[in-house]
Formats: structure tokens, C-alpha cells, sequence
């Protein structure tokens, strides 16, 4: 596991996967699994609802802080961007802080 002065992150790839079973969830296997880790979500067609909620369940199951409204292109704009945020503030589910 990598480790930054904030303590550990959760492993990139293991959070890519688990971001996409989210995704897919709202838009579909297909498509979750056909986006490049920096496609915009606002140029597929996926929009803020289908992100807010995604997002929501990320939060709860990597234990990361709710993102400000404000913030949600921000942080959230694509697979790489949310896998960033949430290796860098979150873990994986299961694992210990």
C-alpha cells in the first residue's frame, strides 16, 4: 500500500474497479467499462444526478468525507479524478484506517 504524509491510500486499481461498479450501477456495465479513466462525465451524457449518487455510496463505503456541492466537477468529472480523490482521502472497504 502507498502511503502519504496523511497516512495510507487505498490501492488505485482496486478503487478504479469499485468506482466503476458504482457507476455502472447508474449507467450501465457497458458503458462504465468502455470509459476512459479521463473522459468527461458531462461530455458521455452523465450527469450530476447520476454522479451526486454514485459519489454518495463512495463516500460511505471509503469513509470520505461528503464532497461540497460546489466542488463535484471538481472532483468528480471522471473514473481517474474520483479514483484520485479517493485514494488520496479514503480506503478501501474492509480495510483498517
Amino acid at each position: 500500500m502507498r502511503h502519504t504524509d496523511d497516512g495510507p491510500t487505498a490501492p488505485a486499481a482496486a478503487l478504479e474497479d469499485l468506482v466503476r461498479e458504482r457507476l455502472a450501477e447508474r449507467v450501465g456495465p457497458d458503458l462504465a467499462r468502455g470509459i476512459a479513466r479521463e473522459d468527461k462525465f458531462s461530455e458521455l451524457g452523465i450527469d450530476s444526478l447520476d454522479i451526486v449518487t454514485v459519489l454518495a455510496a463512495l463516500e460511505r463505503e471509503c469513509a470520505v468525507e461528503r464532497i461540497a456541492d460546489g466542488e463535484l466537477w471538481d472532483i468528480a468529472d471522471s473514473v481517474g479524478a474520483l479514483v484520485r480523490h479517493l485514494s488520496a482521502h479514503g480506503r478501501l472497504p474492509g480495510e483498517a484506517r
